[in-house]
């Protein structure tokens, strides 16, 4: 099945041939291993190798000796030679000095006329992803069979490096760790298929031939914590996940111990670390989604088709095609997962700020309720000590009190008193306009904010609301009322009280004074 797949994979990357042309045939290959050894198959642990074969050319040009399978390769070293003596020699490699002639490849010009030659191939590398088998074909048939698979890789390079810059520009923001863990994560992938498609060696001259390998180490454990952050597995959600989570964690730091002792295993570890992530992916999210969570669900699609791919990858060796080499399957492979987990994660950013949105909602909702008189409508005392927090430095306070609300409420009944307090501050409040601001501080006292300049105007107000409300059957409408002025005080508390004071002072001069007419009237 697993045959069946890659061949089916193979078959959708490319239509190009993968056999070189007749005019150039490389038959009766040979390798021997460093203690001279014959090998069927060249051990992926690394190690020094010799493969030679015999070359027949039919027709004089340019030909490509280049590796098919894999671009994981140290050091490499060509030899041509017609039976008497070598005619060329050519050398190259990760770890090589020498520049590449072609891109992303390891592929080496050569003039040839007709002939029957002997091609021996020396190879030293610390490991092998896979199988380094030598082709041969003519300069023209390489580029058709290779331009595809150059460009397609180029392209999602870029891309990866596209989603790198962006979520690690959103994961340096403090509170943004799973963008962070996930362009982490990326950046280990980049990392390696650069090196390994040797664009490092080609722009930047690197020739570190382990960063083939250990960003993959690093990248696994940031894995790990992304899955974690993203699917919200913590000590005290999912504990169990989460203890999981941490035996995966320890078993990669494991490996990579054991990696950096022993470097020819390295690739291995590498391979083994995506088996654990892999894993484990597949387990939260088929344990989360069985618990109805949308985004394990969407995720668990995610981590399954780089699964199937993924698992591919790791475990050919290789490939019917020249065109592609398992490390650009590899690319695919990550490219198709990074662009998935981009869209999820971009769907759980769009939750999180609709779920925050409404969060806003309800808490401007509840702000506003308690800032709010029930009866009235008009703010309370709690939104006036809040605006009194800015109050303008040519702001006015006054303190209002309604006369006789409680003989109407024992008169009438407290819904006559709840009407009388509903239609003042209606009434004013209308009035008022955007002069000022009517609060309701209990009972029956209020309060208005306004600019100095408008304090007439809102007595005169105050004045035809007391005159509605006769109109409307309230007998014996009335304010007291007490004005203070901005400069009069350096504090809200000392405003209020002097306010306060004043009102009270006004209540008890329009009681003297209602008092004597009932005298002389009388």
């Amino acid at each position: 099945m697993q045959r069946f797949l890659l061949c089916a994979l193979m078959l959708l990357l490319t239509w190009l041939p993968t056999q070189a042309q007749a005019d150039a045939q490389l038959s009766g290959t040979t390798c021997m291993s460093s203690e001279g050894e014959i090998v069927g198959n060249i051990p992926l642990q690394g190690g020094r190798f010799v493969c030679q074969g015999v070359l027949k050319i039919t027709q004089a040009g340019q030909y490509v000796i280049d590796f098919k399978n894999t671009s994981t390769l140290a050091q490499f070293q060509h030899e041509i030679s017609d039976g008497h003596h070598t005619m060329h020699v050519l050398s190259g490699g990760l770890s090589s000095e020498h520049t590449d002639q072609l891109l992303l490849r390891h592929g080496r010009l050569v003039a040839l006329q007709p002939g029957t030659y002997r091609l021996i191939t020396w190879l030293q590398s610390p490991y092998y992803l896979a199988q380094p088998e030598v082709f041969v074909t003519d300069l023209a048939s390489h580029q058709q069979q290779t331009n595809v698979s150059t460009a397609v890789s180029l392209l999602l390079l870029g891309i990866l490096l596209g989603i790198f810059s962006y979520y690690m520009a959103i994961g340096i923001m403090p509170g943004h760790v799973t963008e962070r863990m996930y362009a982490l994560f990326i950046l280990g992938n980049l990392i390696f298929q650069s090196a390994v498609l040797g664009l490092f060696k080609q722009l930047f001259d690197w020739h570190w031939f382990y960063l083939t390998s250990l960003p993959i180490l690093f990248s696994n454990l940031a894995y790990i914590s992304f899955v974690c952050h993203l699917l919200g597995i913590s000590p005290f959600r999912h504990s169990r996940l989460y203890q999981v989570s941490i035996a995966a964690r320890l078993t990669l730091l494991a490996l990579m111990v054991f990696a950096m002792i022993y470097p020819n295993w390295m690739l291995e570890m590498d391979r083994l670390g995506v088996a654990i992530f892999l894993v484990f992916g597949l387990v939260c999210g088929i344990r989360l989604s069985l618990q109805g969570q949308r985004v394990a669900q969407l995720y668990l699609l995610a981590i399954s088709i780089f699964g199937v791919l993924g698992g591919l990858t790791i475990t050919a060796d290789r490939l019917t095609s020249n065109a592609w080499t398992v490390e650009q399957l590899g690319l695919i492979a990550v490219t198709v997962e990074a662009v998935a987990l981009s869209l999820l994660v971009a769907y759980q950013i769009n939750r999180l700020h609709k779920e925050k949105e409404h969060m806003l909602a309800e808490l401007e909702s509840t702000r506003s309720l308690a800032m709010t008189d029930r009866l009235t409508g008009v703010p309370n005392r709690h939104a006036l000590e809040n605006q009194m927090l800015h109050f303008p430095e040519h702001g006015c306070l006054m303190f209002l009190d309604i006369d006789n609300l409680k003989h109407v409420n024992d008169q009438y009944g407290h819904e006559a008193g709840d009407q009388l307090l509903k239609s003042f501050s209606r009434i004013l409040t209308n009035k008022l306009d955007t002069h000022g601001k009517l609060y309701r501080l209990g009972g029956d006292e209020f309060a208005i904010v306004c600019h100095e300049d408008d304090v007439e105007w809102c007595q005169h107000q105050l004045e035809y609301t007391h005159l509605h409300l006769q109109k409307e059957g309230i007998v014996g409408a009335g304010t007291s009322v007490g004005i203070v002025f901005a400069h009069e005080a350096t504090d809200t508390e000392s405003l209020m009280r002097i306010a306060d004071k004043r009102m009270y002072a006004d209540k008890r001069a329009r009681k003297n004074r209602k008092e004597m007419v009932q005298v002389f009237t009388h």
